[in-house]
């Protein structure tokens, strides 16, 4: 293998030229992606953890000190509630965009193999 052919497979593994820079930028785009999936997930498990153990915690303090009024379902409701939305908003949304998105890469594809 001459310095000429050695230089086309280092360019052809590395990325190197113009059609290779849109597939770097599209597994930089698509790693960027897979990053802030995984960052929403973790923060709706770290959400729901700390609405369980804080939901024990308040139902302790709760059938300790006033059994006979039950206060409790109130954090557990509204939290809850927001615990939802998080999950809604962070995951349903997510996929919905990603689904989306996907299609359109598509649709710019097939057009710029036209």
């Amino acid at each position: 293998m001459d310095s000429h052919e050695h230089e086309q497979a280092g360019a052809l593994d590395i990325g190197h030229g113009p059609s290779d820079t849109i597939e770097l930028d599209e597994k930089e785009e698509i790693y960027t992606r897979a990053l802030c999936r995984t960052r929403i997930r973790f923060a709706l498990y770290l959400h729901v953890t700390l609405f369980v153990f804080v939901i024990i915690l308040l139902v302790a303090i709760n059938l300790l000190t006033t059994p006979q009024h039950l206060w409790v379902q109130w954090p557990f409701f509204g939290w809850g509630f927001a615990l939802i939305l998080h999950w809604f908003l962070g995951i349903r949304l997510l996929k919905f965009y990603d689904n989306i998105k996907a299609e359109e890469i598509a649709r710019q594809l097939e057009n710029r193999g036209k």
